[in-house]
């Protein structure tokens, strides 16, 4: 049986992925990325990893995000009107990083205005035919400057048959207050609603038929309503040598309804429904703060970094039960669930509180331009309480103590070798309503990484890198009297492989491989009431993408990716197929009534695959049909 508590959870990520939207500008992951392992720029994705999981570990729990390197706390997702692009960070491009983590870093990099003052409008379709309108504007005066966006979509359609609409609107302001001293904030708003999302759950050893294309399966009364806001301030400074960063942001998800329908399938597509409906909410509200103290200085031909930093959230989440109303049986292939009375929500509320705060002291070591090292040390205090909404108080309090050592050996100027050793705290939340020890708060575990991999300039602007890796984690589970705790530990051990750059003049290429083997072990391994592998996560993934500048105006790319078979239950009784998609794309720069103008044409999947794609919690999710997007921007400016 799925816990609620997991569907409202995956249901937040996959609302958080369906609402990520660009700004005007005609963006581009490929020309952006630096590796392989992950790179978005509005809509268009890169590489083998995204926002949400990297190595087959989910970032929800390690809470491993930075806004242009500052600690964040999500309590929404930071939203493309103030941003450049999101870059995912493993290997020797985490080895520098004041705080890394175990399992990888997210960075939102913002939007900084240009040289030159712009507004650019753009029109046209996104997928499925969505109608959307989104403009950037970019402005600079003296110290002052800024840079923003929006996108409005009045009639959105989604890849699951959802249909709604969605505004996005933010903008970032800089502020040179003196030389050496500058000043940033930021604040973004998303808002959407939908008619309501839908899980299918395998209910035998075997997958369910597909479901029709872009069809929705919920009630006519079902919806989804969320709110997101980012508000931020960064400041960075020099004073006597020293550098100073300091943060603090606020990130709010409201959600004003939310309806989910889970619909268990057998094989042949008999099917039961039942409809989810909770309350509106202050889903999560998030603040984040952190100081870093900076000092570099030379001795000899050593250079010498020195750091400490203190960081701290406060997360609050509002809990409550879900009503659930059985929609009756039905065919998932040919039929609908039965007409249902819509039933006003009714239940029980509650609170889940997080205190953290950790206090950090790093050294960096270079010599020449041959050795880099680095050393942290970060002390935390994790403080979690949680009001259940059966009316139960429970709380934990936590002192941990965790690592990281990196090094970076220039063996010539082509080759180098890097290794790293990270440990790091992760949330394992509360117990599921049908525990015995229902929403119990659980300990926070320490995962901890270890990495030996090298980088080779193959030219000046190609690079290959390769890593081996190893993640591990303990990993909560029910045990034998009824009660859920931590039961044994996961772990994903690989290999990595990039390749990104400049082919040629004309050529851009971005591509990845991961392998790795999840081993799960503990006692329900042993009873074989769980199997030896992670439910929901291809242990092999490619992912390939090429650009080819035709001339100075005109560029056509390809897409591949290929994610692995995935065991679809935690039993490890069957798998979901693996999943493969191929997509096509065009960018043509001209002139339109005068004005510099760009169109961006991309054809998504475009063999048609389909499937589910499965998630850890055992959730499945259609593959995203066949569709074609095409966008038309105009720049508008002095000298345009």
């Amino acid at each position: 049986m799925i816990r609620i508590a997991s569907l409202t959870r995956f249901g937040g990520i996959a609302m958080t992925c369906a609402t990520a939207v660009p700004a005007a500008a005609q963006d581009n992951a490929v020309r952006n990325a630096a590796d392989a392992f992950g790179e978005r720029a509005g809509i268009e994705q890169s590489g083998l990893y995204t926002e949400s999981q990297v190595r087959g570990f989910d970032l929800n729990d390690s809470g491993a995000y930075r806004i242009d390197e500052a600690y964040f706390s999500r309590g929404g997702a930071l939203d493309d009107s103030v941003l450049s692009g999101v870059s995912v960070r493993v290997g020797v491009n985490a080895a520098r990083l004041p705080y890394p983590a175990p399992s990888g870093v997210v960075n939102y990099r913002l939007r900084e205005a240009g040289p030159a003052n712009e507004l650019r409008l753009g029109a046209g379709l996104r997928d499925f035919g969505t109608r959307v309108l989104q403009g950037d504007v970019s402005l600079r005066d003296g110290a002052l400057s800024l840079a923003g966006g929006f996108v409005w979509s009045p009639d959105r359609q989604y890849a699951q048959g959802y249909n709604g609409s969605s505004l996005t609107a933010g903008a970032v302001i800089g502020w040179t207050v003196a030389p050496g001293h500058r000043l940033r904030g930021f604040a973004s708003v998303n808002d959407r609603q939908y008619d309501g999302d839908y899980y299918v759950i395998p209910n035998a050893a075997a997958m369910p038929p597909n479901p029709r294309i872009l069809h929705q399966y919920s009630p006519d009364w079902a919806r989804t309503a969320a709110t997101t806001t980012n508000l931020g301030l960064l400041y960075r400074g020099e004073l006597h040598g020293f550098t100073i960063d300091a943060s603090a942001f606020r990130s709010i998800w409201v959600l004003d309804n939310g309806d989910n329908t889970l619909i268990s399938s057998d094989a042949q597509g008999n099917a039961t429904a039942t409809t989810l409906r909770t309350p509106q909410r202050r889903w999560k509200d998030s603040d984040t703060g952190e100081i870093r103290l900076g000092r570099a200085f030379e001795t000899g031909d050593f250079g010498n970094q020195i750091t400490l930093a203190l960081r701290g959230r406060h997360t609050v989440t509002e809990l409550a039960s879900a009503l659930a109303t059985p929609l009756g049986a039905f065919d998932l292939e040919t039929g609908d669930p039965p007409d249902v009375p819509e039933r006003p929500w009714s239940g029980t509320r509650g609170e889940d509180v997080v205190r953290q705060y950790t206090i950090s002291a790093g050294y960096g070591l270079t010599w020449r331009d041959r050795v880099q090292l680095r050393f942290g040390v970060h002390r935390t205090r994790y403080d979690k309480a949680v009001q259940s909404t059966s009316g139960v108080t429970s709380e934990r309090i936590s002192n941990t103590t965790d690592y990281n050592i990196s090094a970076v050996v220039n063996l010539t100027s082509r080759f180098a070798l890097f290794g790293s050793w990270v440990t790091g705290l992760e949330e394992t939340g509360s117990a599921p309503a049908s525990a015995t020890n229902r929403e119990e708060v659980l300990p926070p575990v320490e995962a901890e990484q270890f990495e030996l991999g090298a980088r080779y300039a193959i030219t000046p602007r190609l690079t290959l890198i390769g890593a081996l890796f190893q993640v591990s984690k303990p990993t909560p589970g029910f045990r034998s009297d009824g009660s859920f705790g931590l039961v044994g530990e996961v772990r994903h051990r690989g290999f990595e492989t990039s390749i990104a750059g400049q082919v040629d003049d004309a050529t851009r290429v971005v591509a990845g491989l991961v392998v790795f083997d999840s081993d799960v072990t503990g006692p329900l391994v042993d009873a074989g009431i769980v199997g030896g592998s992670a439910a929901g996560i291809s242990q092999f993934v490619v992912n390939a993408n090429i650009e080819r500048r035709l001339s100075d105006d005109l560029s056509v790319d390809a897409g591949f990716s290929h994610l692995g078979e995935r065991w679809a239950n935690t039993v490890n009784s069957f798998k979901a197929p693996a999943v493969t998609t191929l997509n096509l794309g065009a960018r043509g720069r001209f002139r339109l009534a005068g004005r510099p103008a760009e169109l961006r044409v991309l054809a998504s999947n475009i063999t048609g695959t389909e499937g589910y794609l499965v998630a850890p919690s055992g959730l499945l999710t259609p593959v995203s049909p066949r569709t074609v997007r095409a966008i038309l921007t105009l720049s508008f400016g002095p000298g345009r």
